[in-house]
């Protein structure tokens, strides 16, 4: 058996033989705080960004902020996949549910969600929407991201996302970290290899 030796030292791994194997290993990676400017989808109000990656998959969270009484947390959960667009399958929001840990209350059960499915610049939209009979309204979206509508890491054929958002306005505030004026990358600036390189709308001005 071939193994790639990391350090000097340090033990051979194979690569996992499972999804599941695969998703095990995934989650005991640490997640390393980013600049805020590496976000993923770019959003005034972004508090935190956390990231983190095993093999060729990366997973990025930007935490979003919550004015509600409302228990957990906001934010925007994003998985890469693919290395191109022929290699990406079909989306299944399920799968980024799943890859979010718990359920993202109040949301608690992925098969009593209600789907409106909508049609925008960057591709199709699907959302669920709670309420508490107020102006308290709570979002639970999903979408892919490809590299026919935007700049997307290098390398990676698709962004699969998951946002929870809840606050006190109306379906389209709530959605709005997830459209064209957030999830559009500002520009694209040339990396050494060539590649373009995102810029996120929250990174300084290009000289």
């Amino acid at each position: 058996m071939t193994c790639l030796v990391l350090l000097a030292g340090a033990a051979c791994s194979t690569f996992p033989k499972t999804w599941s194997e695969f998703d095990d290993t995934l989650d005991r990676a640490p997640y390393v705080q980013q600049d805020l400017s590496q976000a993923w989808v770019g959003y005034p109000g972004a508090q935190l960004v956390l990231e983190r990656r095993y093999r060729n998959v990366s997973e990025q969270r930007i935490l979003l902020p919550n004015t509600t009484t409302l228990p957990g947390d906001n934010f925007v959960f994003m998985m890469t996949q693919g290395s191109n667009l022929t290699s990406l399958g079909r989306f299944q929001p399920l799968t980024i549910w799943r890859r979010n840990g718990e359920p993202p209350l109040p949301f608690t059960s992925f098969r009593d969600l209600t789907i409106t499915t909508e049609e925008d610049v960057l591709g199709t939209l699907h959302w669920a929407r709670w309420t508490n009979g107020t102006d308290l309204t709570c979002v639970l979206a999903f979408r892919r991201l490809d590299a026919s509508s935007r700049v997307v890491p290098p390398g990676t054929g698709g962004l699969d996302v998951m946002m929870r958002n809840c606050l006190r306005g109306s379906v389209e505030e709530a959605l709005r970290p997830l459209a064209m004026a957030s999830a559009g990358f500002a520009g694209e600036r040339g990396a050494l290899d060539g590649r373009p390189q995102m810029l996120s709308p929250l990174a300084a001005p290009i000289p």
